[in-house]
């Protein structure tokens, strides 16, 4: 049974006038385990912008940045629940760009693939920086542009490896990522009771007090989803590993099963123990907030321990920027919407090309930011991150195309992966991002940025229906 549906995206591409990916075509390494499937869904979602890009979402909105960040784990939710009925259906490298090219024609694949690709130079350049800060304040004598460009070559050398390397480094780091948080949630749940000795019970005088539970109203909770947005994006990799898991249906459903709970626990609860025990206008909140609650209690030294973990947070991340990218790169090259270079294969089968350029590219961004850092370059990775919005809202609009199109073919979804009550969720889901998206182009904090993503999103889309009508490759559902 999971054989015919992982054979099932194939008969739907051939139903739309796709090219199969077989023969000559290139093919990828299946070799991830379930186990490493798992926690590429959990590592994608725990990252640096947790333990640190959090900080700026609580400045953003005070305690509501609750709210902000519930609202955007039920999206992601829902989100992730699309992506599981159509990878299911049909696993695939490229993902929702393949979805897009499926449910709207080629150009909705080349915009939706090339929008999620460029941003993970920007981002993988911006967490190279971030860990040389963290080895150049343990080491003083060692600059941080050499162990951000160490660091580049050591996540290339483990993708180039091979796709169960990539699985394997991912497992073990991601296994400390949730050890620490789920510790640091117990510890800070035990002072928010009264029950740590030398930190009284706060009560509720940080949630409620310092100008009340939304000290900056709507607007900052629509601010600091953007930034939520940034933090969850990485949730989608499960579904682009898809294509080289031993067994990607059951992959997919274990993976988005277990997401609420995880989302929840792990963003939710670590972020409530820090609004509860400390001011949320608390300078040292904004620039790190888990260790400025480390220090509210009374355990200075754990400061420490936690930039080893944010080290080995930011690591994993960047690991999964190089794969997902690469991956994404690749699909693009196999569906002739970049250079064919890109889709070639190692004897290892990993996507060699797509890597080495993806790495290129970062390593080009860090030499122009450490020799001339801009604002300019800051802003361009916020516009990047803007962008997850429109990754979003393509893959809630291919569901809706796709989903029609399946259950009016008989095609079921796969038992665990079905979104409830479709297609209304999914419309819901769709309103909500573009409202929210909406807000953010009113709102002069985010108006500028919003824009500037927008405008990108519509010079891609634009690229995209030319080069559609160029080749004359429109297939319609």
């Amino acid at each position: 049974m999971s054989d015919a549906r992982e054979n099932a995206g194939t008969e739907l591409r051939n139903e739309l006038g796709e090219e199969t990916v077989t023969g000559s075509t290139p093919q990828l390494s299946r070799s991830l385990l379930s186990r490493h499937m798992t926690m590429i869904s959990i590592g994608g979602a725990i990252g640096g912008g947790l333990f640190v890009g959090s900080g700026v979402s609580i400045q953003q909105a005070g305690p509501g940045v609750l709210l902000a960040y519930g609202l955007t784990a039920a999206i992601v939710i829902v989100v992730m629940r699309m992506l599981a009925e159509m990878s299911v259906t049909r696993p695939d490298t490229g993902a929702f760009a393949v979805y897009g090219r499926l449910a709207f024609g080629r150009w909705a694949g080349f915009a939706s693939g090339w929008i999620y690709w460029v941003g993970w130079p920007l981002g993988m350049c911006i967490e190279s920086i971030g860990i040389g800060n963290i080895v150049h304040g343990w080491l003083p004598g060692v600059p941080v542009w050499l162990t951000a460009v160490l660091l580049l070559a050591a996540v290339t050398a483990v993708n180039l490896g091979s796709v169960r390397a990539y699985g394997e480094m991912e497992f073990w780091v991601v296994w400390l990522k949730v050890a620490v948080i789920a510790l640091f949630i117990g510890v800070g749940l035990v002072a928010v009771a009264g029950l740590l000795p030398g930190t009284p019970a706060p009560g509720t005088s940080n949630l409620l007090g310092h100008g009340g539970l939304l000290p900056m109203g709507v607007g900052g909770i629509v601010i600091a989803t953007s930034g939520a947005m940034f933090s969850f994006s990485g949730t989608e990799i499960v579904t682009i590993a898809a294509g080289e898991a031993e067994n990607a249906a059951a992959a997919i459903r274990k993976s988005t099963r277990t997401i609420l709970w995880r989302v929840t626990v792990f963003y939710l609860g670590s972020l409530s123990v820090v609004v509860l025990l400390l001011p949320w206008d608390d300078a040292a909140v904004g620039e790190s907030p888990f260790a400025a609650t480390l220090d509210h209690i009374g355990m200075p030294g754990a400061s420490t321990a936690l930039n080893v973990v944010l080290f080995a947070a930011m690591l994993s991340t960047m690991n999964s920027q190089v794969y997902a990218a690469s991956r994404m790169l690749f699909a693009l090259a196999r569906d002739k919407d970049a250079p064919s270079l890109f889709a070639r294969i190692s004897r290892r089968g990993a996507p060699h090309t797509a890597i080495l350029f993806t790495s290129a590219l970062a390593a080009l961004c860090l030499v122009l930011q450490v020799l001339h850092p801009t604002d300019a370059f800051l802003r361009l990775v916020s516009i990047t991150g803007d962008t997850v919005y429109v990754t979003w809202i393509g893959i809630a609009a291919s569901h809706l195309v796709l989903g029609r199109h399946d259950r009016a073919d008989g095609r079921r979804p796969a038992e665990g992966t079905a979104v409830r009550l479709f297609p209304w969720l999914t419309w819901a889901t769709l309103i909500v991002l573009l409202g929210l998206y909406a807000v953010m182009i009113v709102l002069a904090e985010s108006r500028v940025d919003a824009l500037l993503a927008l405008a990108l999103t519509v010079v891609v889309c634009l690229a995209g229906l030319w080069l559609q009508r160029r080749q004359a490759d429109r297939p319609s559902v």
